[in-house]
């Protein structure tokens, strides 16, 4: 690709070195009017700025994607018969349905137990037997802190 230069108009009288756009792909040489200046034109910086939410977009759709889902999975177990009849659900339960133990909006402690929930959304979850695996289900109220 070819360089060229753009000169474009001056509000002050200051005079800055000619720089390299920093947009990917252009190889733009310009004389900045600000001393901040780093792409040759508006819609270059607009591109780029683009180009930079959009990788932070698709990590926040894929983390909102996984703890909906996350929370789908709490809402199907905890209205199962099984649950309902026994209070609790079983390790293999949450992983047969794809629960992501990772995947969580905040955690919060149990004032009983001391037992760390995380929580996704308004559903939360926390281990009531690590020997054999059982996990409790709670829901948040809205009042609640």
């Amino acid at each position: 690709m070819v360089r060229t230069i753009k000169q474009l108009n001056r509000i002050s009288n200051r005079t800055y070195p000619s720089k390299l756009c920093k947009k990917e792909g252009c190889k733009t040489e310009f004389i900045p009017t600000d001393g901040r200046q780093v792409y040759c034109c508006s819609q270059h910086r607009i591109d780029s700025n683009n180009d930079k939410r959009k990788v932070i977009d698709k990590f926040e759709r894929n983390f909102t994607s996984r703890v909906k889902s996350n929370e789908k999975i709490l809402i199907k177990i905890i209205s199962s018969p099984f649950y309902i009849k026994n209070g609790f659900t079983h390790y293999v339960f949450l992983e047969h349905e794809g629960y992501d133990f990772e995947t969580f909006h905040f955690i919060e402690y149990d004032e009983e137990t001391n037992r760390e929930i995380q929580f996704c959304y308004k559903h939360g979850v926390y281990m009531i037997d690590a020997e054999k695996k059982h996990f409790k289900i709670t829901i948040k109220e809205k009042n609640e802190d």
